[in-house]
């Protein structure tokens, strides 16, 4: 995010020091607004949430230290406070630090010890924000930033999102995201497996019971839950239920739905629905993308940075990318895991996307872990064959020769598991 985009509110009651800082903070490129009491801080904060405050200990009628303690107390008001004062003791300062405050400057402010401050808000800020690949890219690539903004709502005023896409969106990454816009931190935001903590419990009152259990430890967190459209009637029953509990501990819930036939039955006066685009709509960013996924995990990852040819980059906007946002993150790590030349070409990616399966995974669905061995043993082979059929064309005898198989064998395999192999 460049400075253009980032609010910063003064709440100072001497006018100078307001003028002062809002025309330094202008001219720097910054937006800025301006209060000259803790009420006028109130009323601009009903109408705009800045990126960082900067507020005066002493002020007449109500002190910024009260201010800071209520904007402490309220989950909705979550932005980094740096105080300002000309004669505030150690022990007011270690009040406000204990209080949340970001850092601390004294009167007569110098223009260096200001954006000293600023800087040292925003580049924390930063590097936590940027620690997901999902925020990296929001902030990095206009196309998904522009996506964010059109689809999110006022965060603060909902506590239960559902979050609509097809498989590979990266719905638990936008929920994630979402919490640290609230909380402006990646920690208290906890994802519950439900379709997994299913098969852990004999029965449905044992799962609720659980599952209340584990969510009463938690108060001001994210919660994510996925894998609710895998469970049957009855437990999605309560789940919605356990959604309308504890309304006063702070707790925001993400839900993943991958179609919407169960939103209805979601849907309250507080909640609010994201439909994730897939990645197919965007065809013409794919180059864009791929250079800003690049350079994340040359960031993060310390992995050597490599550029796609034109001609790689061409085949991959024609790409219909089932596995969505997920499969070309997976594609470009393992592009540059390999360490090969700088340059990649159309043969390293068709090979990639061959291993990836037809999906966009590794070809094996995401409630593998609920299966039996027998039956995950099953799903892997229907998958491996399948996949191998489309590489060779549906040519039996060249898949035969693949996977290394008697060809009257091969038909029972494809037979047994429901494999097509007959040409149309």
């Amino acid at each position: 995010m460049n400075k253009k985009q980032k609010l910063i509110m003064v709440v100072d009651d001497e006018m100078e020091i307001r003028s002062i800082i809002n025309d330094i903070l202008v001219e720097e490129g910054y937006k800025s607004i301006v209060a000259s009491s803790a009420n006028e801080a109130r009323q601009l904060l009903t109408s705009h949430t800045p990126d960082l405050v900067f507020l005066d200990i002493w002020m007449p009628d109500e002190d910024g230290i009260t201010l800071l303690k209520e904007w402490a107390e309220d989950q909705s008001k979550q932005f980094p406070v740096i105080m300002i004062s000309g004669h505030a003791t150690i022990e007011t300062a270690i009040k406000a630090t204990k209080l949340g405050a970001a850092d601390f400057i004294e009167k007569p402010i110098s223009i260096e010890n200001l954006f000293n401050a600023i800087d040292k808000v925003f580049s924390e800020q930063n590097q936590e924000e940027y620690a997901d690949i999902l925020s990296y890219i929001i902030n990095n690539n206009k196309k998904f930033s522009d996506i964010f903004r059109s689809t999110i709502v006022d965060i603060t005023k909902t506590d239960t999102t559902l979050l609509i896409g097809e498989e590979g969106t990266e719905k638990e990454a936008w929920a994630k995201y979402l919490h640290f816009k609230q909380f402006n931190s990646y920690s208290n935001f906890y994802v519950f497996q439900l379709n997994l903590l299913n098969i852990d419990f004999k029965d449905e009152e044992e799962l609720e019971f659980q599952l209340i259990q584990q969510i009463n430890k938690l108060s001001s967190a994210g919660i994510f839950f996925e894998g609710l459209h895998l469970l049957g009637p009855s437990e999605q029953e309560i789940v919605k239920s356990i959604l309308t509990k504890d309304k006063d501990r702070g707790l925001n819930y993400y839900i993943s739905l991958n179609n919407k036939e169960l939103v209805e039955g979601l849907q309250s006066t507080n909640n609010q629905t994201i439909n994730i685009p897939p990645l197919r709509r965007y065809l013409h960013d794919i180059p864009e993308l791929l250079d800003v996924c690049v350079q994340y995990f040359a960031q993060n990852e310390d992995l050597a940075y490599r550029r796609f040819s034109l001609a790689a980059q061409n085949m991959l906007t024609k790409y219909s990318w089932p596995g969505n946002l997920k499969q070309l993150i997976d594609m470009v790590h393992a592009l540059l895991v390999r360490k090969d030349k700088e340059i990649i070409n159309v043969e390293e990616i068709e090979e990639t996307l061959t291993l990836q399966g037809p999906k966009g995974n590794l070809l094996i669905e995401s409630s593998v872990m609920t299966l039996s061995m027998k039956e995950a043993k099953k799903q892997f082979e229907r998958a491996f064959l399948t996949r191998q059929l489309e590489l060779v064309g549906g040519k039996i005898s060249e898949l035969a020769r693949r996977v290394d198989m008697e060809r009257t064998n091969l038909y029972r395999k494809l037979q047994s598991l429901g494999i097509n192999y007959k040409k149309k």
